[in-house]
């Protein structure tokens, strides 16, 4: 039996890439066949600072009070934008940054009581039966019996989104692999209005979503002998609302799948 991730040069599949499989094919095969990354934004360098911060409010070894804690996340969302190439309109730069410390002040008195992680940014690889290569990620923070994954949001979620279900689900997956136990699964939404926590309650509909699109993917690129094959196979749908925030996606995907 052929191996077809390797014959497109897929080493690994993320959740994240899983989840462009899952939205349309034509996203999927741009993202891990041909390497299309969509540009940076302010709303995700806002992510990123946050994450950091609980992080390294979570630390042992690190004593970070409100005012301390609130400095680190704006700190180093400067420091992000500071350093990217790309080049954000000023105004969109400001909202976020103000984001970012509305967040912080909301999630502290919360995300301070709680006990420190065995670890931040924790490496997972799952392995799948039938998929040749692995599922790679990391997750926020791993507890001995659960991993929470950290979202930030300029809004409040009335629930787990059905990505983010994705994405936890995979890591639950892999730790069980990884210690033989299922952990509890969490998603913590930060908003600029409040802290929210949802654990993942219908996980085996997840698991198995997972496993599914996993094997979706093997299945499309199996039947294809090479990148020209596998292009003429899929039609996009451009009336996914998603195309309209992929523009390098969108442009690449005209030129190889057609209007």
């Amino acid at each position: 039996m052929t191996d077809p991730f390797a014959r497109f040069g897929i080493e690994h599949l993320s959740a994240t890439s899983m989840l462009q499989y899952r939205s349309d094919p034509a996203l999927g095969v741009l993202y891990t066949v041909f390497g299309i990354r969509e540009a940076g934004s302010p709303a995700m360098h806002r992510g990123s600072a946050l994450d950091h911060t609980i992080g390294q409010l979570l630390d042992e070894n690190v004593s970070l009070d409100h005012a301390g804690a609130r400095a680190l996340a704006t700190t180093h969302y400067d420091d992000l934008i500071e350093n990217t190439d790309e080049r954000y309109r000023p105004s969109d730069i400001k909202r976020e940054r103000e984001v970012v410390g509305k967040c912080l002040d909301e999630c502290y008195p919360i995300v301070s009581s709680w006990e420190a992680p065995l670890a931040y940014q924790h490496p997972i690889r799952l392995s799948l039966q039938g998929i040749e290569v692995p599922v790679i990620g990391f997750i926020d923070l791993r507890y001995p019996n659960a991993v929470r994954e950290l979202k930030s949001s300029g809004k409040p979620r009335a629930s787990i989104t059905d990505d983010h279900a994705f994405q936890v689900a995979t890591y639950a997956m892999a730790i069980r692999q990884e210690a033989g136990e299922w952990p509890e699964a969490f998603v913590d939404y930060l908003t600029p209005i409040g802290m929210t926590s949802y654990q993942l309650t219908n996980g085996k509909r997840w698991v198995q979503e997972v496993v599914d699109t996993a094997a979706m993917i093997r299945t499309l690129l199996d039947g294809a002998s090479d990148r020209d094959a596998l292009c003429a196979s899929i039609k996009p749908d451009y009336n996914n609302w998603l195309w309209r925030y992929r523009p390098r996606s969108l442009a690449a995907a005209k030129e190889l799948f057609g209007e």
